[in-house]
């Protein structure tokens, strides 16, 4: 109200709106990139009783060629000279997923700022609860693992970084790099109850800020790693420089760095960027190992870390390290896979999250990535589920990229694994489903709606038989939906418009728009997120089918009228009839669309089609075909509007034929039409 708004964006060739290109220093555009306009979704905005109204359209195209989330994502300035209460960007996340991913993606906004994102995560085993640091909303967001929801956000300072949970659980430290802060956080009453005191430095404008930068609960207390590389502790509620470690050798740790400690804070492993790992002992509250994990060039994402139970095992980018920080061994993964998180599962095993590898920024990723539950012993997988989209930062050809360290977790009974992605927070679930759940297919249970048998086309109506298919339910819509009683069919990832849904049957039409071809098609359940075995299907170019009642095996033949032929009312001399058939194949003249009603203006129409009451091989058999073609309003149904000639056979129960192209409809099988002609 007040004012239209107006997409602040220059259109791109072939009439997509893209995003505004950034800007290079010196006032130089940076060139459109191609790869991001052609992923671009299309944003209109409309104005209605209500207000302006945003309507952008899912990139198909794009989603197929990318599957997870479209990367990068797309953020859409909004403007108005008049309205009020507006927001001024809108993101878009297009996620391309299969419908066998079993798991959920929670969006969490996080400011419009490209340099803050979701920084860290600390699990709560005891209160089933999720805490990640939302440094671009300057907040600590709460995910309830119980109901699978966002809980109301606590707010414990500008900027926060890094997260600490004490050994009790009932304390949340906070460190916020926004100022020299760490908040203290009374988890039981979600609110902050107090802060961290840093010790007065004289000033010195010359000098940058020191800030908190990554903190570690143990048994001796927090543990603090600032900006520059300086180790700090908290004694009380004051924070006080460590003295030089003399397993460490320096005051500074080389950047990049993570901290990760053990689940009861016996332990921390500190990695620097330098492939240096140092390992704290709390009884001993000093750092009593160092190990040079990793030696240059590094490659790959750096920084995941993870700990086992009482330091039984570290994990450093996928390297599996012992108590001693020594590796003993390398992850079984021949594929070279880079690992974007990882995090302790039990005693003996821990979950890291894989990524294919990809050539260039621009180049489509082969899967949104993998993750799998590793055995510390063996170094091989045990268990293996499909993430939904990739991490926060992407990995390009054989570089280098510093990631965060503990972006990953997973809950007491190691069942589900919660990471910090693209869009938010996946939920991936470990378990497989049950063979109770997959829909299942009869042997050669796809037949053709008219015919009952295995022939089709582009545009036939087909139905098919099995167990567990769907929920019962009718499409009362157009365009019909891909998706209905909780399942969606497809023929090579094509979806099918679906009619009718049962546990026993499906009717669908297959688009008109494929070719001619050997296809293999799946029924998914969405609901349950399961596939059945896929099955073969042959289309050819056409395959005409003839509607008959199933019980009488009479044609579906009507007059003008509407009056059914009939054996009481047969079909007589110069009467003008009308037939109802699939499977005729492609069209001529109105463009039929996979899933919309035929069009009426231009007719679909059909040419090559000859129909017969009786032998084919005699003459009298032959009707006069007036016009075939689709049905107007309809959708897979052709109609045949015929005339009885004076020259024609006579009797009851004379068999009906369709010729189209050469193909002869049904002459076996359960329903074989025929027609009784007076």
């Amino acid at each position: 109200p007040g004012g239209g708004v107006v997409i602040i964006l220059p259109p791109a060739p072939g009439g997509i709106i893209v995003p505004v290109p950034p800007t290079l220093p010196g006032g130089i555009p940076t060139p459109q990139n191609p790869a991001i306009a052609a992923n671009s979704p299309t944003v209109r905005s409309q104005n209605t009783s209500e207000g302006s109204r945003l309507d952008l359209d899912f990139t198909a195209a794009a989603a197929a060629r990318t599957p997870g989330t479209v990367s990068p994502t797309h953020t859409f300035l909004v403007q108005s000279n008049e309205a009020i209460n507006i927001p001024s960007s809108v993101r878009v996340f297009q996620n391309f997923r299969d419908s066998e991913s079993r798991g959920s993606l929670i969006p969490i906004p996080v400011g419009l700022s490209a340099n803050e994102a979701l920084e860290d995560m600390v699990v709560d085993q005891v209160r089933r609860r999720l805490y990640i640091a939302n440094s671009g909303l300057n907040r600590i967001e709460v995910f309830d693992m119980r109901t699978g929801q966002l809980m109301n956000p606590i707010r414990a300072g500008q900027l926060p970084r890094s997260l600490a949970m004490t050994p009790d659980g009932a304390t949340l430290y906070v460190a916020n790099s926004g100022g020299e802060n760490i908040g203290i956080v009374d988890l039981d009453r979600m609110q902050v109850t107090g802060r961290v005191k840093f010790p007065p430095l004289p000033f010195n404008s010359g000098a940058a800020t020191i800030t908190p930068s990554i903190i570690a609960a143990s048994e001796r207390g927090l543990q603090v790693l600032m900006n520059n590389g300086t180790l700090w502790k908290v004694v009380g509620n004051e924070a006080v420089p460590r003295n030089v470690s003399p397993a460490i050798g320096s005051s500074v740790i080389a950047a990049p760095r993570t901290m990760v400690a053990t689940p009861n804070g016996e332990y921390i492993m500190l990695l620097a960027g330098t492939g240096f790992a140092y390992l704290y002992d709390a009884l001993a509250d000093e750092y009593i190992q160092a190990r040079q994990v990793f030696t240059n060039p590094i490659t790959g994402f750096y920084g995941p870390v993870a700990a086992g139970p009482r330091g039984q095992f570290y994990v450093a980018n996928g390297t599996i390290l012992n108590a001693a920080l020594t590796p003993i061994g390398t992850p079984a993964l021949a594929t070279g896979r880079p690992v974007a998180a990882v995090a302790s599962v039990g005693p003996s095993s821990f979950v890291r999250f894989t990524q294919p590898v990809r050539a260039n920024a621009n180049a489509p990723a082969s899967d949104p990535g993998t993750v799998e539950v590793v055995d510390v012993n063996s170094g091989f997988p045990i268990r293996t589920a499909a993430a939904l989209e990739g991490p926060i930062s992407t990995l390009v050809g054989g570089g280098r990229v510093n990631i965060n360290g503990r972006t990953m977790a997973v809950d007491a009974a190691g069942t589900t694994v919660y990471a910090l992605t693209t869009t938010g927070l996946s939920v991936l679930p470990l378990e497989t489903p049950l063979p109770s759940d997959r829909p299942v297919l009869n042997q050669n249970g796809t037949v053709s709606l008219s015919s009952y048998i295995p022939a089709f086309a582009p545009g036939s109506l087909i139905t098919l038989f099995g167990r567990n298919l769907a929920a019962s339910e009718t499409s009362s819509e157009y365009p019909a939906p891909n998706i209905l009683g909780g399942v969606c069919i497809t023929l090579n990832s094509t979806p099918l418009p679906l009619l009718m849904t049962s546990a026993g049957q499906v009717n669908a039409a297959i688009p008109p728009e494929l070719a001619a071809g050997r296809y293999s098609m799946v029924v998914r359940s969405v609901d349950r997120k399961a596939a059945s075995v896929p099955q073969q299907l042959t289309l050819a170019r056409v395959a005409p089918s003839i509607f008959a009642d199933p019980v009488t095996k009479e044609a579906l033949l009507f007059r003008s009228s509407g009056q059914r032929v009939s054996k009481e009312n047969p079909a007589r001399r110069d009467e003008s009839l009308m037939l109802f058939a699939t499977g005729l194949g492609a069209t001529k003249g109105g463009r039929a669309v996979s899933g919309r009603p035929s069009p009426a203006t231009p007719l679909a129409e059909v040419d090559d089609v000859q129909l017969y009451f009786g032998d084919p091989r005699y003459r009298q058999s032959e009707m006069i075909v007036e016009w075939a073609g689709l049905t107007p309003g309809l959708i897979g149904i052709y109609q045949i509007n015929l005339r009885v000639p004076g020259d024609r056979n006579r009797g009851r129960d004379l068999p009906v034929t369709l010729r189209s192209g050469g193909v002869e409809s049904q002459k076996t099988g359960p329903v074989v039409p025929v027609v009784s002609v007076d």
